[in-house]
Parts: C-alpha cells; structure tokens; sequence
C-alpha cells in the first residue's frame, strides 16, 4: 500500500493539472573499465567441495560486479577495450569455516592493489562472496559498494501484510515481523539495525522500532490517527513522522534520543511522506494543499516550503544519497498509468524513469545512489525491481508468492 493510497481518505483529487515532462534523462555514459574474473581455483584441487565453493563464490561475486555498474566484467582478456583490473582467488573450506584468498591487480601494469585473506562460517558463502565485492569496488574506484546491503519491503503472502528483508540481490529473504495484522512502509536506519514501520496490531495505526539485533519491537508513537515514519536522520538521531492527532495530517520531527517531537508544518491538508535531503537541511514531502497531491521541500531552519512539481498525482518522495535528485511517484495527466520520475531539487528538470508498464511505485535509492528499487504490477501482482538510476535495465529483485511493495533500501 502506498502511502498515498494510506491517506486516500484525507486526500481529495481535483481537475487534471497539466504538467511538461521531459521523457529520459539523456546524456552519454564513458564505458565501463574492464575487469577480468577468471575462474576461481580450488584450495585444494582434489576435493570436489572445495571446487564447488570456488565456483560459487565466483559466480556471486561475478553478478556483485555487474550489478554494481562500475566494471565491464569479463571471463578472459579479450578484443576491444584492454583489461584495467584482473580478479584472481582460491576458496577452500575446513571444517565449518570456508576460506578465499583474493588478489586484485592492475591488469596493465601487474601491480597488486590489494591482497586479502577471508574466512568465516560456512553457512554463510553468500555473505563472503558480497564482501569481497564491496573490497573490490572500493579498492579499485574509492568508493563504497552495495553488495552487503538490504531492501525492507511488505509482502501479504501469509494474508496478513508483513514486514520482510532481502539482501539486495534479492536473496535471503526473511519475515521480520508476525503482527498478523497491517503493517506498513518499513524504514531503516542509517546503521541498518532499526526498523521503523507503522501496525494496525492494535487498532490504530501506530507507529513501531524493532531492533534487528534483539529482534524486540517498541512503540516509537501512538497517538489518535495516523503515526507513520518517513525517514531518518543521516546521522539516525532524529525521524521525521507524519502524525495526524485525530485531524489533518502533518509533519513532524522526532528526537530519537530524548523522545521530543517538534512539529514542521502547520496546514489543513494532507502532508505526509517526509525524506531528509542528505544534508539533512531540508525535507522533500507530499502535500494536497493545492488541491492535488504535489511534492514539496521545506527548509528545516526557516520552515518554509516550496512546490517543485505540477502533476495530477505525486506520492513518495526519496531524496537521492548525491543529493541532486528526488525520485518520485506520479501521474502526470488524469488517467495516466503511475510512473516512477525524477526532479532536480530545483524543480526545472523532471526525467521520467518507467513507461507505463503497469503502475510504478514508492522509489527507494541505493546507498550510493545508482539503483533504484521499486514496486511495480507489470507482470501482474505487484513486486519489487530494481532498476538503473537512469531506468535503464529493470530486474525483478525476487519471486515471492503474494504482493511486495514500499521498498525501502537500507546500508550495510
């Protein structure tokens, strides 16, 4: 459920608002540095087992690769751009440990970037291989990758909606709450430890934390009406929630150390959905009060906001981890299927991202900012994809019986 669709009762939809979009984002790209993954050798070549984990590893470790989009990945050296990186590793398993070995070298010059050794529980091979992913990225570009991180989202295949996470790639995917009940748009922490998440567990939507670490569960609000999260705080200390206190909802922020909340927007309508910028200077959310839903930005000092977009429809705004963008939700014209958009935070460029391929919903940013993940019924019921930040090659992220939505990506 979208949260729109979670404030349809407050919400009214008037006459279409006409709106000029630019249809993709344009632009070249620089192609990719090559990189050569061999096959992985075995720690010892007599045994069979350990054969099979070498070639698991590689193969996780192979898509971690692709799917970061920063490398050509290839098998051998071949014709067309030269190799700039060459992968080499030897896995092996002792008992209950596996093991890898992992080298990576510039290709040209032979020089060693860097060279690590791993070991750790063999019931965990996933895990190890996204590790030596992250290493890789980081050692050859400086910057951080997303292999060991995770998508929340809701799934209803017990009948009830549940709260459930899976590794990015859509793997290890398991059922964090047993509410039996609604539960509602999962948002994670800075630190990937809490899950902020909104339960009709005891009639009223309430607002809930679970500490993934103890797996115990604790109210964060329970006021009359709506109590949802929108997001927290680079830092973690403080989210940002909209309450409606038995009237018209707005915007607040709560400090999660002293548990104080501050209001942001004082207003008759609906405002809901609040994102923090990454500078945590300013909020992107969604308000009806100029008769449809739009998205806005409110300077968190001044308290002042401003429109950025004009469309007959806007829900879910998430501020891009760079900063530049805000993805959101939208119906540029009534009868428009829900597409997925993008607007600079001055409102003049607004790139459109999905194409009417169903309805397309609740955009959710890769911690470095390259990938979106979304919720889409182009295949029927709806599940989650992921796709390029330019949305170029969309993937179902997982198969799951019954309907996921509201993705929300969390760090490592």
């Amino acid at each position: 459920m979208s949260p729109a669709l979670l404030l349809a009762t407050l919400l009214t939809v008037p006459a279409d608002a006409q709106t000029e979009v630019r249809m993709s984002v344009g632009g070249g790209s620089q192609p990719l540095p090559v990189l050569v993954l061999p096959a992985f050798s075995a720690a010892d070549g007599r045994r069979g087992e350990d054969a099979a984990l070498a070639g698991l590893l590689r193969e996780i470790v192979r898509r971690d690769l692709l799917l970061s989009r920063r490398f050509d990945v290839r098998d051998e050296d071949s014709g067309g751009l030269p190799a700039a990186w060459r992968l080499l590793a030897r896995a092996g398993q002792a008992a209950d440990k596996i093991s890898a070995q992992v080298t990576l070298a510039d290709a040209s010059g032979g020089r060693t970037v860097f060279e690590r050794y791993y070991r750790q529980d063999a019931r965990w091979p996933r895990a190890l291989a996204h590790r030596v992913a992250d290493d890789v990225v980081k050692a050859a570009t400086g910057r951080d990758g997303f292999a060991r991180t995770r998508i929340a989202f809701v799934n209803d295949q017990t009948g009830r909606k549940e709260i459930y996470l899976m590794d990015y790639d859509g793997e290890n995917v398991r059922r964090l709450t047993d509410d039996r009940s609604i539960d509602l748009l999962p948002r994670v922490s800075p630190d990937g430890r809490f899950v902020a998440y909104t339960s009709y567990k005891d009639g009223n939507p309430d607002l809930f934390l679970l500490d993934l670490r103890s797996g115990r569960t604790s109210a964060l609000s329970a006021e009359q009406g709506l109590n949802v999260a929108g997001g927290f705080s680079p830092d973690g200390t403080k989210l940002l929630m909209t309450l409606s206190r038995g009237r018209s909802p707005n915007l607040y922020l709560k400090d999660l150390k002293t548990g104080g909340v501050e209001r942001l927007t004082s207003h008759f309508g609906a405002d809901s959905t609040p994102t923090f910028s990454p500078d945590a200077r300013q909020a992107a959310f969604v308000s009806d009060r100029a008769g449809n839903p739009q998205i806005y930005v409110l300077d968190l000092e001044t308290r002042q906001p401003r429109r950025l977009t004009n469309f007959n429809w806007c829900d879910a705004p998430a501020w891009s981890p760079t900063g530049e963008w805000i993805a959101f939700a939208g119906r540029a014209r009534r009868g428009d299927p829900l597409d997925i958009f993008l607007a600079d935070v001055t409102g003049s460029q607004v790139l459109r991202l999905t194409r009417g391929e169903g309805a397309n919903e609740d955009p959710a940013w890769s911690p470095d900012g390259r990938l979106l993940a979304f919720s889409s019924t182009r295949e029927g019921r709806p599940r989650i994809y992921v796709m390029d930040a330019d949305g170029s090659a969309p993937r179902r992220a997982a198969e799951l019986p019954g309907a996921s939505t509201t993705p929300f990506w969390s760090a490592d």
